[in-house]
Order: structure tokens, then sequence, then C-alpha cells
């Protein structure tokens, strides 16, 4: 499968020039990052079948601090206009860790845009306490179920992880919210909720709560994996995630099932 070529463009929106990056053809699929680790295959993958999208999240990657921002439904509905900027209409969201908590608040704030939703280890439900503190090295030790395979940070550059560690905790991404754990009922569109069985950063709870209040929605979990699959597990999470914005609400094996193991 050769690689597509991504295109990087900006767009401006609420005083943030807000950096993006897209590739394919057909259904759009955008995609909220939020990861210091690195660019996904994800990506790739799904750029081969569909128009992706990747936004660069404020405060997020190499992007400028983000002090403005007052809270995660500030900068959901910060999104959600970028988002209507470079792609209106339609479009499948999909975020991951703190940027899943992103793509949730903005599947509520513009419902009628998102025609599935895909939350890749979000943090908002459940989390464990401290899971934005410590070192690099300690938060590797957290976050992945094999540290010793994961390359260094981006250029070196630790100063991008506590920057999206600071934006993280200062918009609360790291406490329960029970404001958004009150309206998983009005998610209207097909859902698919990630986590690593290894996940050191929520409470084991935290799936259930999701699969039970989000009406149209699957939970796969995936074996040997923590917090960042794409990093522990990268075929089984593409597997999982590309399947399920083909098939949506067939997705393997419908909601007869409450939990799925890739």
């Amino acid at each position: 499968m050769s690689k597509l070529d991504f295109i990087e463009g900006n767009v401006e929106v609420d005083g943030f020039r807000i950096r993006y990056r897209q590739a394919g053809q057909g259904e759009t699929v955008v995609m909220l990052d939020s990861s210091v680790w690195g660019w996904s295959p994800l990506n790739d993958t799904l750029a081969q079948s569909y128009r992706v999208i990747v936004f660069e999240v404020p405060g997020m990657g190499s992007s400028s601090p983000n002090a403005t921002s007052g809270s995660i439904q500030d900068l959901a509905n910060t999104m959600a206009q970028a988002a209507a900027a470079v792609a209106p209409g339609k479009f499948t969201l999909i975020g991951t860790s703190f940027a899943a908590n992103v793509a949730l608040w903005q599947a509520l704030l513009t419902p009628d845009s998102i025609e599935a939703l895909v939350l890749i280890s979000p943090t908002g439900i459940k989390p464990v306490s401290g899971l934005t503190s410590g070192t690099p090295e300690e938060l590797k030790a957290r976050l992945f179920t094999h540290p010793e395979n994961v390359p260094e940070l981006p250029l070196g550059d630790p100063a991008i992880l506590a920057r999206e560690q600071a934006l993280a905790l200062r918009l609360g991404g790291a406490t329960h919210d029970t404001e958004v754990e009150g309206k998983l009922g009005d998610i209207r569109c097909a859902t698919l909720i990630v986590f690593g069985l290894a996940d050191k950063t929520v409470e084991s709870a935290a799936a259930a709560i999701y699969r039970e209040r989000i009406p149209n929605s699957n939970v796969s979990i995936v074996y040997d994996a923590g917090h960042v699959i794409v990093a522990d597990r990268p075929e089984a999470l593409i597997d999982a995630v590309s399947d399920y914005v083909e098939r949506r609400e067939t997705f393997i094996v419908g909601r007869q099932r409450q939990i799925i193991n890739p």
C-alpha cells in the first residue's frame, strides 16, 4: 500500500492559527491530534480510502501554548469551527486521549455534523488521579505496555509534553467530567470507544459507562495495549477503527456483545 503525502494548511479560528494536514479522497474523516508521540499510522491507512484531515489541537503538539480556551467545551467549539471551515458538511470524527474528550464535546455541541464518532483512550470518565504528572520516563511507564519500545520524544523536546500536560490539567482533562457523563445519552451518532486492556490512566469501569449510556455504541478492548494503543498494538487499532469507519452499526458483532477484543 503506497503512502499518501499529506498537504499542510492553516485555518484561523478564535484567535488561533490551527494547523491541519490532509490527504485522500472520498467521505471525510476529521482527526483531532494531541499526541506528543508522533504521527499515527492510522492517519495513513484511513487516507487510502477517505479524505482525512488531521487537526493539531491548539496547545498540543508543536502548536503555540494555549492560554485562551477556558474549558474543554470551549476547545471543542473552536475545533468545530475549524472543521466547518475546512470540511463543511458531515464527517466521521476521531479523537485520541485528551483530544478524545474534545471530540466527545464536539459531537455534543454540533451533532448534525457528526456521522460517526471514534474515541480512542478517552480520559473524561473516571480518570486515575495523577495521570498527567511525572517525568517523561514515568509517563512512558504509565502510558505504554512496553515502554522500552517507545522512541524518544519528537525532536527530543520534553517541553512539548509539559505543555500538553499543563493544558490538560488546566482544562480538567485529568478529572472526571460529570457534565459530559450526564450527556452521554444525547450522543446521536454511531460511536466506537477503544481502550487498551492495560490502560492505567482510567478506571476499568470507564468502558462500561460509555457503552451503557451512549445509545448506539460499541466498545473495543485491545489486548496487550496500554493508553497509547497505536504504539503498543498499531495493527489492532488500525483494524478496529478502519473497520468501524466503514461498517459502523454492523461493526464486527454489533450490539449483542458488550466488549470486542481484536
